[in-house]
């Protein structure tokens, strides 16, 4: 699984039809059991933990799904919605135990256009499932956040550390899909280098 659409986007993806190795095995059950299909997307909530040195990018957060039928992926669907920042105080109380000194914890809900665009897209996840249940191949899925951020200041020397986060309820718990995903080491096993990332502007 690609962990980084992007390098200096910042992705971090998430497979819901199979494991990762960089997924914590504490949060397989959770993520098993998400069903794009039936979810609350008014309730769902992402988040990034990041370096404090990095911003989000207005409007450069996003959550993306793909989905297809097994033995399809040449006709894969995929959809990306916009996400704001959410200020809730509670839904940020629910991070508290995620915080960690020299970092940046941004939450984000999905935009009205961001809810929107998934909901259209939860028709066709329902028709291949309709083409599952027919004997047709079985769903196949991605669900990913990603965020664009800019440099506020320089970045520390050594590992680019990343974390990201999803909720689907109203309240309790975020489920982990990534945490502490070093950026240089991933682009390291995929023979690149992290790109460089801008300053944020004044």
């Amino acid at each position: 699984m690609s962990l980084l659409r992007t390098l200096s986007s910042l992705v971090a993806t998430v497979l819901l039809t199979a494991g990762c190795s960089h997924v914590p095995l504490t949060s397989l059950p959770r993520l098993a059991s998400l069903d794009p299909v039936t979810m609350d997307l008014s309730v769902l909530r992402a988040a990034v933990r990041a370096p404090g040195a990095l911003r989000p990018e207005p409007g450069g957060a996003t959550l993306t799904m793909s989905f297809w039928l097994a033995g399809s992926e040449s006709r894969k669907t995929t959809v990306s919605a916009q996400l704001d920042e959410d200020g809730d105080a509670a839904v940020r109380a629910a991070m508290k135990a995620d915080e960690k000194p020299g970092f940046r914890l941004t939450v984000f809900r999905l935009s009205e256009d961001g809810r929107r665009r998934l909901e259209a897209a939860r028709d066709e996840v329902r028709a291949l499932k309709a083409r599952e249940a027919s004997g047709g191949g079985r769903v196949r899925g991605t669900l990913s956040v990603g965020m664009k951020s800019c440099a506020a200041s320089a970045l520390p020397e050594g590992p680019i550390l990343l974390s990201t986060y999803l909720r689907d309820k109203p309240s309790g718990t975020f489920i982990p899909l990534v945490v502490d995903l070093d950026l240089k080491a991933i682009a390291a096993e995929a023979g690149t280098e992290v790109p460089a990332i801008g300053p944020c502007a004044p």
